[in-house]
Order: structure tokens, then sequence, then C-alpha cells
């Protein structure tokens, strides 16, 4: 059974060498945009043990370039590869650890340029993002091995498909910086940068002068500190959250990490929240 198992797997490997969808220094076509091949040569199927998403904004504008970064967890993790890959945007290199290589005409996608270590449980590549121009939804598409470094695809390798990425693509908003304009409507921006460390910026617009609340909660729900509660004329209004500088490292002595937090704006009947990503 041992001996049927692996020549099966052989056999797969080299079906998808030959279709030029997976090579020794990288592979393309294999996310759930053309249809979830996924890394099979390592196993069969996907597996839980290994977990693997994008992190980064979920709002961007227009054609626009904005860096992220795509984490993989979990598995043997001794070392790791990935395909990468944007349903109507683009991505990009930032450094040596990635490369664009063409699937089919037209379909450029991100990949690893080699194996790469874990040093630690969580491995992460950095790579951009140019959003299409016309306003909308686009979707990241990634998948990962997590494999035991023995430079051999076989069935102890994990792999597993990443989280869907949903970004929102926005027209550039003039009014932002037109403090002129007048709305009806209150706007609770994204905060940028985002991901950030150790500061990051929020802003957004009041069409009515009253009380203005802004906090920031952990992934739980818990109330980490209060950036503003105070009376604010109806207009735009920007509070830097800096780490070092805040309540959140002072007064109540919480312990951060990596992860989502989020931050709520209440002004009257109004309010709203949005989340935002630390990376130290």
């Amino acid at each position: 059974m041992k001996i049927f198992t692996t020549l099966v797997l052989s056999i797969t490997s080299l079906v998808f060498l030959a279709l030029g969808i997976l090579r020794s220094n990288g592979y393309v076509g294999a996310t759930e945009k053309n249809g979830g091949a996924g890394c099979n040569c390592h196993s069969f199927s996907p597996s839980t043990q290994v977990s693997a998403g994008v992190i980064g904004p979920d709002s961007v504008f227009v054609g626009s370039t904005v860096n992220y970064r795509l984490f993989v967890t979990g598995g043997p993790r001794v070392t790791a590869g990935f395909n990468l890959a944007a349903r109507t945007g683009r991505v990009g290199s930032v450094d040596n650890f990635t490369k664009l290589m063409q699937f089919v005409p037209g379909d450029s996608q991100l990949t690893h340029t080699s194996p790469r270590a874990f040093s630690s449980d969580t491995l992460f590549w950095n790579f951009r993002y140019t959003a299409p121009n016309s306003v909308g939804l686009d979707t990241i598409y990634s998948v990962v091995n997590s494999t035991n470094g023995n430079g051999q695809a076989d069935g102890n390798d994990r792999w597993n498909f990443g989280r869907k990425f949903v970004v929102k693509i926005h027209n550039n908003p003039v009014s932002v910086e037109n403090e002129n304009m007048i709305s009806d409507n209150f706007i609770l921006y994204q905060n940028y940068p985002n991901p950030f460390n150790p500061s990051t910026k929020i802003r957004w617009y009041s069409p009515t002068s009253e009380i203005n609340k802004l906090k920031i909660y952990d992934i739980t729900g818990k109330e980490l500190v209060t950036l503003i509660d105070e009376f604010r004329q109806a207009g735009f209004h920007e509070v830097e959250f800096n780490l070092d500088k805040s309540l959140l490292n002072k007064s109540n002595k919480f312990s951060v990490s990596n992860g989502v937090y989020f931050y709520k704006l209440t002004v009257g009947n109004y309010s709203e929240v949005k989340k935002m990503i630390l990376l130290k």
C-alpha cells in the first residue's frame, strides 16, 4: 500500500510538472482562483493542520499599490512555499524571497523563489498588491505548504488554502482632503497605515457638532483605551493612535501582541466599528 501511494504521488508530481504548474523553485495556478488544484504533489487533500491568510488593509483606492503580508503556520514547519494570485488586481514582489511566474498569458502570479525555512511558529512573506482601476470588490487567493524539509514531496508534508481575502476598491476620496465639502453622512475611514507599528491615524467625518467617542478594543471585545471622549464641531477629524504614547502601555498596563484590533466611533446615535492590524 505504501509503495502504491508513493507511486501515485510521484505520478501526480510529474503530471503537474509537465503542465508547468509546479516547479522546484516555485509554483503557480494552484490557488482556488484557478480551480483549487492545491499542492497535491505533497498530499492529495488540504490539511487543517496548516493555516494561512493575507494580512493588510481591506479597503484601498482604485489603482493604488499597497503592501501586504502572507502568513503560514502549522504542519511540519521546517520549510514552506506558496502561490498567491489576485482575481482582478495585480500582485508583485517586494524582496528576493518572492517572484512572479506566468500561469497563462495575462495571469502572472506570485510564488516563492525557493522553499523558505521557519524561524518561529509562523512564517511571513511580504508582497505588494495593485488595485484595479475600477470600483468594486477583488479577492486575493493563496495556497501554502508546510514541509518536513527533506527535499522531497511526500505524504508527510501538509498544505492548505489560505482564507480568501476580499478587498474593497474605492474611488479616491477627494473629500478627505477638501475640508470645505459638506456631507449629510458620517464617514469613518480605514486607519492608515494598516497594518501598523507602533502608530496609525484614524480619520472620520461628522456632519453634526456633539460628543465624539473613539475607543480601541481587542479581538475578544475587551475595551483597551479611549482615545477621545469630547465635544467636537462638525467636520473632518483625525487622531493618532500610538502604542508607545497611549494609555495602552502606561496606566492600563495591557500587553499587546500582533493581531486584529478594533476601533469604534460613536457620535450621538451614529456608531461604526472597523478593524486594524498590529504587526510588530
